[in-house]
Formats: C-alpha cells, sequence, structure tokens
C-alpha cells in the first residue's frame, strides 16, 4: 500500500494560482508540500537533490514553460499540469502527465487528481516489489538462455550491438537491449549513462561525474547526474 503522504512542489509564475494550490495541497490529507516556486529555473536547482513524487507545474511561463520543463525532467517523478488553456490538453497527455487541471481549479478535481496519483504511485511501488523479489533474471547468450543472479551482476555495459552483463564470474554478452534491462532489473539497479547500468550495492565511491565499483571506473552522463546521488542515499 502506497505511504499515505504525497510530497509535491508547485511551479508557477502566477502568485495567485500559487496560493490558491497551497491552500489545497494544505487541506488535502494525502499531499505534503515541500516547496512552491514561481521561476522554473529555481525549480531545477531544488530536483537536483530534491525529488518529490509529485509536481503541480503550470504550463505558461516566461522563462521556461511547462511542456520544456517536463522533457528536460524526463519524467522523475508524477506530473499534474495546470494551465488556462486548454489547447495543451494534446501536447499534454503525450508526455505521459498524470491529470490536467484547467484554471479556475477546484478544490474536488484538485482532489481527483490526487486521487489519480496515488493509484500510479500505488502500481508503480507494486511493481518495484515484484522486481525486487525476484533473485536472477534469465539472459540470451550464445543461443542459450543463461540463469544470473542479480546480486553477482556488477554492471552492465552497452556496446554497438550487445549488451556486456559483467558479473563475479565473468562477461556474458547478448543482444537485449539496455532498455529492456533498465525496466526488468531490480531497484537496485540504476541507469547512470547511456551505455551503463551498474548495481548500487558495489559502489564504493562517487564524484561529479565517475562512481567507482571496486578498481572499475564507471562515467556518469549528464542526462543522469542530476538524480543519481538521490537515487543512492535512498538505496
Amino acid at each position: 500500500m502506497v505511504k499515505k503522504d504525497i510530497s509535491c512542489i508547485i511551479i508557477d509564475d502566477e502568485p495567485l494560482s500559487v496560493e490558491l494550490l497551497e491552500s489545497y495541497a494544505q487541506n488535502c490529507a494525502d499531499t505534503v508540500l515541500l516547496q512552491a516556486f514561481t521561476n522554473p529555473i529555481e525549480a531545477l536547482h531544488f530536483l537536483e537533490t530534491n525529488m518529490p513524487d509529485l509536481i503541480l507545474l503550470d504550463v505558461q511561463m516566461p522563462e521556461l514553460n511547462g511542456l520544456q520543463f517536463v522533457q528536460i525532467l524526463q519524467k522523475k517523478c508524477s506530473i499534474v499540469l495546470t494551465t488556462a488553456y486548454p489547447e495543451y490538453a494534446v501536447n499534454a497527455f503525450d508526455l505521459d502527465v498524470v491529470d490536467y487541471l484547467l484554471k479556475p481549479i477546484s478544490y474536488e478535481r484538485f482532489v481527483q487528481a490526487i486521487s489519480k496519483v496515488k493509484d500510479q504511485l500505488t502500481a508503480q511501488k507494486s511493481i518495484t516489489e515484484h522486481r525486487d523479489a525476484a533473485d536472477h533474471f534469465f539472459v540470451k547468450s550464445e543461443y542459450k538462455m543463461l540463469k544470473v543472479y542479480s546480486k553477482d551482476v556488477l554492471y552492465l555495459e552497452g556496446l554497438r550491438d550487445y549488451v556486456a552483463v559483467h558479473t563475479r564470474q565473468g562477461k556474458l554478452l547478448t543482444l537485449q537491449s539496455m532498455k529492456s534491462f533498465e525496466q526488468s532489473l531490480p531497484h537496485r539497479f540504476v541507469r547512470v549513462h547511456k551505455s551503463y547500468i551498474i548495481n548500487t550495492d558495489e559502489v564504493t565511491s562517487v564524484n561529479s561525474n565517475t562512481l567507482l565499483l571496486g578498481k572499475t571506473v564507471i562515467p556518469i552522463g549528464s542526462v543522469y547526474a542530476p538524480n543519481i546521488k538521490g537515487r543512492l542515499k535512498q538505496l
């Protein structure tokens, strides 16, 4: 069962809209408001080290509009868009947001959106628990399906046509994609670069653009960097 409190932030360049959403978030039993921003750039800096469950995000903003913001964020948490312009709805759902609130927003409609977020978080938690319960997976290599124990995997390396699964026993090459591994491996496996997925249990140190797995140096991609340290702290 998902935790009762959904941590959230508000991003809206209109102070009156921020004030209304703040009151809704504070009155809703399921939400905990972390912070509100009228500047989306400041919000991005906050998200480098803090990742809430939910962002209540305005679409029309001068520095950076909400649709651009979602693309930069790359879906690291649930998003509910807020706007006075219904024509943005189609583009919004193309970005896989949870809900779309049309201003002026009623409290009843706000609560409906939070309910959708709760359902999504519950589903995600169930998937994660199922993945973490699996202690092994199968890799197709050299026309055979080989059983690999998750605890034995150090990291995965994306090559041009293959993925190399580096284990304590050696290296396996497979045509399976990095994306398929990213979606199916237990939660302790984190993608840190377009070419690397690492077992966080094996990390011995982290700096700004690399991490160490024993004596092996793994690069951290700029796209993945903002969320890496936060993920490592959670594990």
